[in-house]
């Protein structure tokens, strides 16, 4: 429990709401590789479409490591640990604070890639800029091995301005409504992950971080979804 306590600053009254959040989240970005994956199926010579399937797969198996971990953690304040002695066993139980950092780096690291693919996909054209992200990616995982919550919420911010930043820079260009969209959604995911950075000193920003993630994956699913229906038109 001790090492999960220097990860995540949800307060005790929103165990389990920030699970329900999360799981909504993860229908979400399995429902955009689901989609990304079906507009591969239809033209299988666009690469991106998998690529970008896969990245949202990475992040739904994200936010199912955090979930499980989540799970594991609340049932301590729940009062559920003897039934999770009976069930796992002392041994298993008394190293939770262990299972707990696992799950959590887990959860960084397939977060993190899922939000690289996005960048690497929406920025093909800035080599340079994708080698000094890769640097950096690199050494932010080397720094992973110290279990440092905020890193992670850093980094994602960092990839997901320069996300943001694109599809605004591509907007600009084309003033497509859906790059509109796309730039708004992950404008707001930023916005949530800049907010997570500090949820060590207030409690209550990791509920409003929480709550600002929603929103942007919402938005993100609405996009899509008006990508899929302006692609029906054309056909």
């Amino acid at each position: 429990m001790v090492y999960w306590l220097d990860f995540v600053y949800s307060p005790p009254w929103f165990y389990g709401k920030d699970i329900a959040i999360d799981i909504i989240g993860l229908i979400i970005v399995l429902l955009i590789g689901f989609f990304s994956f079906r507009n591969f199926a239809l033209d299988k010579k666009n690469k991106r479409h998998f690529i970008l399937g896969g990245a949202f797969v990475l992040l739904g198996l994200s936010f199912i490591a955090k979930i499980l971990t989540n799970l594991f953690t609340h049932m301590h304040a729940w009062k559920f640990k003897p039934f999770l002695i009976n069930i796992l066993g002392k041994e298993i139980v008394a190293s939770s604070g262990l299972l707990s950092a696992f799950g959590f780096f887990l959860f960084a690291l397939l977060t993190l890639f899922g939000f690289y693919i996005i960048y690497a996909l929406s920025s093909k054209d800035e080599l340079s800029m994708n080698y000094v992200i890769i640097a950096y990616f690199i050494i932010v995982l080397t720094y992973f091995t110290r279990f440092t919550y905020f890193i992670l919420y850093v980094t994602a911010f960092v990839f997901l301005l320069a996300i943001s930043r694109r599809y605004f820079l591509s907007y600009k260009k084309n003033r497509y409504k859906n790059t509109l969209w796309l730039c708004l959604s992950f404008s707001v995911i930023t916005l949530s992950q800049f907010v997570f950075i500090f949820t060590s000193s207030n409690p209550t920003l990791y509920v409003l971080a929480e709550i600002i993630q929603l929103i942007g994956y919402l938005f993100l699913l609405v996009t899509f979804l008006m990508v899929l229906r302006n692609a029906k038109k054309k056909k």
